[in-house]
C-alpha cells in the first residue's frame, strides 16, 4: 500500500517547486542558454543533446561544478562481483511506524514528497554503514525517479540490469537545521534506494520474498484512496510564477566566463552564491502522511552501500547511498499516474526521463550479505 499511495499522489500534482536527489528548489523553464549568473533561472536538462544536458552541468552555473568530479559521483552499476562483504549492524529506525504529515510538491523536474517542517525530526534512524554508530539521521524526503520506458527508469543499476523505477529515501544529518543546509556538509545525508517494478511483468528476482499476490494487496489499498482523493486534481505546471520576462533574457551572460569543472565550490560560495529562494507557491499537503515503509522492501538486511554524490545539481558528494538488493511492485495504473505529471515545460516526465546517466566512478561498494 506504500508506493502506489505515492506515486498516485504524484500524479495529482502539478504545484510549483524539488528532484533526483540533489536539486532544491524550482526548476524554471529553459532560456536556452548555456551558463546562467542566477542560480534562480539556472536550467538543467536531460537531453544530451542540448549544452544544459548532463555532460554540460558543470558549465551551467558555478554552484554546479561538482558534477563533473571524478571522485565519487552517483548514480553507478552495482557490479556485485566485485563488491566487498562487510559485517553491518542492522539500521536503527526510531517512529518509523508514525505516518508523518508531509506535502507533495513538482518543482518542474520532478515530483516529491517531503516532510512537514514541524515533523522533520519525528522519523530518524542510525547504525549507517560507514557512518558514526550514534549519528543520527532525520527522515526528509522521498523522491521517484523513471526513465522513457517501463524498463529502464532507474538511476542505479545492479549487474547492469535497470528497473522502471526507483524510489529514493532522503535523510539528513540531524546537526544541521534541515536537508537544504546538509546537503553540502560532509557526509551530511543518508539515502535509501529501492527498485520498482510494475505489478503484472514478469518478476525479476523471485528470491526476495515478495510474491506478486502480496505485493498487490500491500500496495493497491492505498493507491485506490488516493485515487478518489487526488485524481480530479490533476493540474498542468504553474508556469505563471516563473515565466522568463524579457530583462531576464536581456541578464544573461552571452558566453559562459568560467569552467571549473570538476571542484567543488567553497562552502563561502555556496553559502552566498547557492542558495535557491523559494517560491512563493502553496505546496500539496498530504495529510495521511508518510513513512520510510512506504517504500522499504520486505528484505532490508541485504543492500549495498558506497559514498557517493547527489543524482541532479548540484551533485554535491556528500551522500552514504544505501541500494536496497530486493525490488517492490506498484501497479501499472499507479506507473501510468506517475508519468501523466509534467514538467516545467509542460512535457510529460517520460518524454526525457528524470535519471542521469550512470557515472564510471571506481568507488568501493560495500555489501551486507554473504553470497
Amino acid at each position: 500500500m506504500g508506493l502506489t499511495f505515492l506515486c498516485a499522489a504524484l500524479a495529482a500534482v502539478s504545484v510549483s517547486f524539488v528532484d533526483g536527489v540533489g536539486y532544491m528548489g524550482v526548476r524554471p523553464p529553459s532560456l536556452k542558454q548555456c551558463c546562467y549568473k542566477d542560480i534562480d533561472k539556472a536550467h538543467f536538462s536531460y537531453d544530451n543533446n542540448l549544452c544544459e544536458g548532463p555532460d554540460n552541468w558543470c558549465k551551467v552555473h558555478p554552484c554546479w561544478t561538482t558534477c563533473a568530479s571524478k571522485n565519487s559521483q552517483s548514480p553507478i552499476n552495482i557490479n556485485t562481483g566485485l563488491t566487498r562483504y562487510k559485517r553491518y549492524p542492522r539500521l536503527k529506525f526510531e517512529k518509523i511506524l508514525r505516518r508523518v504529515l508531509a506535502n507533495v510538491r513538482n518543482n518542474g523536474h520532478a515530483p516529491y514528497f517531503e516532510v512537514h517542517d514541524r515533523y522533520d525530526d519525528e522519523i530518524t534512524v542510525r547504525n549507517v554503514p560507514e557512518r558514526p554508530s550514534q549519528k543520527e539521521y532525520n527522515f526528509a524526503q522521498i523522491h521517484i525517479q523513471l526513465g522513457q520506458d517501463q524498463t529502464n527508469g532507474s538511476e542505479h543499476s545492479i549487474d547492469n540490469v535497470f528497473k522502471p523505477m526507483e524510489a529514493q529515501v532522503v535523510f539528513y544529518d540531524k546537526d544541521y537545521e534541515d536537508v537544504t543546509d546538509a546537503k553540502s556538509k560532509k557526509r551530511g545525508l543518508v539515502v535509501m534506494s529501492v527498485m520498482v517494478e510494475v505489478y503484472g511483468q514478469k518478476p525479476e528476482n523471485d528470491a526476495c520474498g515478495c510474491d506478486q499476490e502480496t505485493c498487490t494487496v500491500r500496495y493497491a489499498r492505498r493507491l485506490s484512496a488516493l485515487m478518489e482523493k487526488y485524481y480530479e486534481k490533476v493540474r498542468r505546471y504553474p508556469l505563471a510564477s516563473i515565466n522568463p520576462t524579457f530583462w531576464s533574457f536581456l541578464s544573461l551572460p552571452k558566453k559562459c566566463w568560467y569552467n571549473r569543472c570538476g571542484k567543488t565550490p567553497t562552502k563561502e560560495f555556496i553559502k552566498n552564491r547557492c542558495e535557491k529562494e523559494e517560491p512563493d507557491t502553496r505546496p500539496f499537503r498530504v495529510f495521511e502522511g508518510i513513512t520510510p515503509l512506504d517504500v522499504l522492501p520486505y528484505d532490508t538486511n541485504r543492500f549495498y552501500t558506497y559514498s557517493g554524490s547527489l543524482t541532479s545539481p548540484p551533485c554535491y558528494e556528500t551522500v552514504q547511498w544505501i541500494v536496497y538488493k530486493c525490488p517492490i511492485k506498484v501497479s501499472a495504473k499507479a506507473f501510468q499516474m506517475l508519468q501523466l505529471v509534467e514538467d516545467s515545460h509542460l512535457k510529460p516526465l517520460p518524454q526525457l526521463g528524470t535519471r542521469r546517466p550512470q557515472q564510471n566512478m571506481n568507488v568501493p561498494v560495500y555489501r551486507s550479505y554473504l553470497k
